[in-house]
């Protein structure tokens, strides 16, 4: 995948390499020095084996980093410490989160079942919906629709900034949807997909649990995580949409609250100070081996706020290379690669 940060997996792997040298090695003295160069006593034979249980320890070193999780009590003192971090963050503060691993579905949090309003964090999945129908040819994207007078909004978005009347490509309103949590493309958005109740709809036949009072309806980090792990297997699907959607999402409004270092965070945020001091973030991002983490609080768009949330989304990447240095090394010793 072009856009995940594929890490040089050395530390892994050179043990793997200098086992299967050192075999290369042993037969040749073995050969040369005992055998006479005749494969017929047994030499080949036992390269064979050799060669053989090495692509058996190779397979099932692949099978166990892809489709085993991590126990916790398999966990090192150093990696629970780490996620005892993260999850001391959340003590007295008014907010909750999520952690999952994207590979292995391993997850943990603070309150993840906790509901509060969405706010734009819901404007996500009625966007992937759009793209969903696009794809199955049910919905064109150059369809130009018009910003109506019932549409007016104010907060967030661009459009407002354009008269009434004026026209925009529906690609172009996806676009701004995501990239400037764009209101006024949202309603327009939902008029064209037949209203809320048909993303809400789209979203159960999936098998999440959908509550809306309005628009924006409400949010749980589990459901947040849900929402990231349908965009990142859209996602690996390649297609065009997709890559669109993720490109959007990496280049969207208040990213550096989640940003923390080079790792590249693809992320939707919600927020409605006004109404309750709600701030919200849900977001995909793109370790060597990708994580979902949503965030929502009541923090208002606060110091304290934007603390939290960039010393979650710190400590999330370090826990996530904790973590899978060592599922690889308890991969290792599994399948006895050396």
């Amino acid at each position: 995948m072009s856009r995940i940060r594929k890490k040089r997996k050395i530390k892994k792997f050179f043990y793997v390499f200098l086992f299967i040298l050192l075999v290369i090695i042993v037969l040749i003295i073995y050969i040369f020095f005992f055998s006479d160069g005749d494969f017929s006593n047994g030499a080949g034979k036992l390269f064979d084996d050799i060669t053989e249980n090495i692509t058996k320890s190779t397979e099932a070193y692949k099978t166990c980093m892809s489709e085993e999780v991590l126990k916790e009590e398999d966990f090192s003192d150093e990696l629970n410490a780490k996620k005892d971090e993260i999850i001391g963050l959340y003590s007295g503060v008014n907010a909750d989160f999520m952690y999952t691993d994207l590979e292995s579905d391993y997850s943990f949090g603070e309150g993840e079942d906790s509901e509060i309003y969405a706010a734009s964090v819901t404007k996500l999945p009625a966007v992937l919906y759009a793209y969903k129908l696009a794809d199955d040819g049910k919905l064109d994207l150059n369809k130009e629709l018009t910003y109506l007078a019932k549409y007016s909004a104010g907060g967030s978005g661009i459009i407002q900034n354009d008269s009434v009347g004026t026209k925009y490509k529906l690609s172009t309103v996806l676009e701004y949807t995501i990239r400037y949590s764009d209101n006024i493309g949202y309603a327009m958005l939902l008029d064209e997909l037949g209203g809320r109740n048909k993303v809400k709809e789209y979203w159960e036949s999936l098998g999440y649990e959908i509550h809306y009072s309005d628009n924006f309806g409400n949010l749980s980090p589990a459901l947040g995580n849900g929402y990231i792990k349908e965009v990142y297997k859209y996602y690996l699907t390649g297609k065009d949409n997709a890559k669109k959607l993720v490109e959007d999402m990496e280049n969207s409004d208040n990213s550096e609250y989640v940003k923390s270092g080079d790792v590249i965070v693809a992320h939707k945020y919600g927020e409605y100070v006004e109404g309750g001091g709600y701030y919200n973030d849900v977001s995909l991002n793109f370790t060597e081996h990708p994580f979902a983490l949503s965030i929502t609080s009541t923090l208002g768009l606060t110091d304290r706020m934007k603390n939290l949330f960039l010393e979650t989304h710190k400590l999330s990447i370090e826990f996530n290379n904790m973590y899978y240095e060592e599922k690889g090394n308890y991969c290792m010793e599994k399948s006895r690669v050396f």
